[in-house]
């Protein structure tokens, strides 16, 4: 007679998050994210990199690079700058590389710049998103939920 029960895989021993992960966790959660579908490039040791950048918060950004090739040039843990096509004024943002995905080709990365440099970037990226964020934010604030500004 055979077992027809589904047989459970090895799970993983779970790793203890260290306090330094707890906080740099909570930290990339406090910035509000914002869902975008901007093309861009990503610069890291002196070559840009076409992309897609895909969300955006004070604290970083989701980016998809449009060439697959190009995602074994970048390094993690070292700087990059993120440009985005459709500013002028403004035209990056500078950053760390924070984690990679290889097999969807997308990296994430954390800003750098002063905090007031991201915000006012991010106002002339997308102003309208922008106020409705931060109508929403002040919103909950006065509901007794907080809530932080983007």
């Amino acid at each position: 007679m055979t077992d027809d029960a589904p047989s459970e895989t090895p799970q993983k021993p779970a790793q203890n998050p260290t306090a330094e992960d707890l906080a740099e966790l909570a930290k990339r959660r406090q910035s509000v994210r914002l869902t975008t579908v901007y093309g861009g490039r990503i610069s890291q040791f002196g070559k840009a990199y076409p992309c897609t950048i895909s969300d955006i918060s004070v604290g970083g950004a989701k980016v998809k690079l449009k060439d697959p090739r190009d995602f074994g040039v970048l390094v993690k843990d070292q700087s990059v700058q993120l440009v985005f096509d459709r500013l002028s004024d403004y035209k990056a943002l500078n950053g760390e590389l924070a984690w990679m995905r290889p097999s969807e080709f997308v990296v994430g990365m954390t800003f750098s710049d002063p905090e007031l440099r991201r915000r006012m970037v991010l106002k002339r990226l997308m102003p309208n998103r922008w106020r409705i964020a931060n109508e929403h934010a002040a919103r909950h604030d006065t509901e007794g939920v907080p809530s932080e500004d983007i």
